[in-house]
């Protein structure tokens, strides 16, 4: 055998021993594991949404795609399911089951599959399988974490929603037709709904629970998710009985949320060229309770709006008649009446608890306000502002629990106009307007050591048996009942929303 031919046999051999030196000893670029904390994955989904209705015992599997978009391979330390609502969901990832998997790697521009599935029990009551199950799938990677939302739905219900629809909105819509929701299951709002072009009508016992929270979109302030619109052309009809009232909460009904307000959004009558007519509703929980706005007309009896962030009841430039109801527990105005309006209150009962807000408070005006919160100069309009408040209360911790706010000053008396009877209010400085004493007539001041409430502590708003809202009513024939359906007295009726059974 000659030289030539020697080196031609070893150089491939060589080569070859190379080879296997470097891939034993890791020490191909590709291989080197990237430990850069600034590597950021990407899923496929920001939220997996497990959409599938239970009707009983089952689970459901769905998949989300982890890409490395990188120039080298990674390893993701740990993939977690977080369990913020038990151990509804467990994940799989190259076969490997549990709740938590370590050092899972993915070559560069390559991805792995990891598999979610969800386990639903939908007889369980809420505080162990709620309507809306809502947890995260935790990835650390370089120290750094990242998560997509999981969210399943946990009980037999009517979900109202359109996919991914957290901070985003449904359509309802019928053709200027009619839809009842008169199915026995509950419905659940999932985002937000516009009802538009559609008469929506809320039977009797309809139980309603909205899937709310904080939502923080791109580029604008966070809201409260969970919000019910009626559009231009939409109308809502809630037509409850003393039996059977009509719920509205927050799909969170275990025991520590009964009395958490900011849960949800809440209503709002956005223009709506209908009467839109509510009749034994209860509603709870919300950030703001119902809101009429833009010259819409909205008729309430017998209704109890409770426990909300901001105010129970707003009117912008619309019209209310609102009768024997309970506006309680809010952190705002209970009843904000803004920009004019046409607004009658008969036998309602406003307790405000908080202090530095009002009961009620209505103006005639908007403006466009500078950084300091001032009208800028030439941005006033104004419009007629009518108020009548008939065999009511409006109580609270402050001295004056009505606030009136007349752009005009009473130079424009036409503009601002309202009358208070047969009620109990509670007011001091106003006292020193002769415009208002001339508005106010057979009323009872409420003073500190007044006997009112049953057990205003713990929001009971019946009467005392020694309050001074007692025989304090001008009886209406139009309206001879309470809140809850009790006959009132036929000579002289209490004042607020529940008579006093002797």
């Amino acid at each position: 055998m000659n030289i030539m031919s020697l080196k031609k046999i070893i150089r491939p051999s060589l080569a070859f021993l190379v080879v296997i030196y470097m891939a034993t000893t890791g020490c191909f670029k590709d291989e080197i594991v990237n430990t850069d904390s600034n590597v950021k994955l990407r899923f496929s989904v920001d939220t997996l949404l497990f959409d599938t209705t239970f009707t009983q015992v089952g689970s459901a599997t769905k998949i989300v795609k982890i890409h490395n978009d990188g120039n080298r391979p990674i390893e993701i330390s740990k993939i977690k399911i977080r369990g913020t609502q038990g151990l509804h969901f467990t994940l799989n990832v190259d076969g490997i089951n549990g709740n938590e998997i370590t050092n899972a790697r993915i070559e560069s521009k390559d991805s792995i599959y990891v598999f979610c599935k969800v386990n639903v029990d939908p007889d369980q009551s809420v505080s162990v399988s709620p309507f809306v199950l809502t947890d995260y799938l935790d990835c650390t990677i370089n120290g750094n974490l990242q998560s997509i939302v999981l969210v399943a739905w946990g009980q037999n219900a009517n979900y109202i929603t359109g996919k991914d629809n957290q901070g985003k909105q449904s359509l309802l819509t019928c053709n200027f037709g009619t839809i009842s929701w008169n199915d026995p299951k509950p419905y659940v709002i999932y985002g937000s709904l516009v009802i538009d072009q559609c008469k929506l009508i809320i039977p009797a016992g309809t139980r309603i629970y909205v899937h709310g929270g904080l939502v923080f979109p791109d580029k604008a302030s966070p809201f409260i998710d969970g919000r019910i619109f009626i559009a231009e052309d939409g109308q809502l009809l809630i037509d409850g009985t003393k039996e059977k009232p009509v719920l509205f909460r927050g799909d969170r009904l275990e025991k520590e949320y009964n009395n958490q307000s900011g849960q949800w959004g809440g209503i709002i009558l956005y223009k709506s060229k209908f009467v839109n007519v509510f009749n034994y509703l209860d509603l709870r929980n919300s950030n703001f309770g119902v809101v009429a706005d833009s010259a819409t007309a909205l008729h309430i009896n017998h209704s109890i709006i409770d426990n909300v962030s901001l105010s129970c009841l707003i009117g912008n430039h619309a019209t209310i008649k609102a009768t024997n109801c309970l506006f309680a527990n809010s952190a705002g105005d209970n009843i904000l009446l803004t920009y004019g309006g046409n607004y009658s209150f008969d036998y309602c009962t406003v307790p405000n608890s908080t202090g530095q807000t009002s009961a009620l408070s209505m103006d005639n005006y908007t403006c466009t306000l500078n950084e300091l919160g001032i009208c800028k100069e030439g941005t006033i309009r104004a419009n007629k502002a009518e108020l009548k408040v008939r065999n009511s209360i409006l109580s609270g911790v402050d001295n004056d629990e009505i606030k009136l706010v007349d752009v005009f000053e009473g130079k424009q008396q036409d503009m601002f106009q309202f009358n208070i009877s047969n009620s109990v209010i509670r007011v001091k400085e106003n006292l020193q307007n002769d415009y208002f004493n001339e508005r106010i007539k057979d009323v009872y001041i409420l003073q500190n050591l007044d006997r009112l409430y049953a057990n205003e502590n713990k929001s009971d708003y019946r009467l005392d048996s020694i309050s001074v809202a007692k025989y304090l009513a001008m009886p209406i024939p139009t309206i001879p009942d309470d809140l809850p359906g009790n006959i009132r007295k036929t000579d002289k009726s209490d004042a607020g929303c529940y008579e006093y059974l002797d």
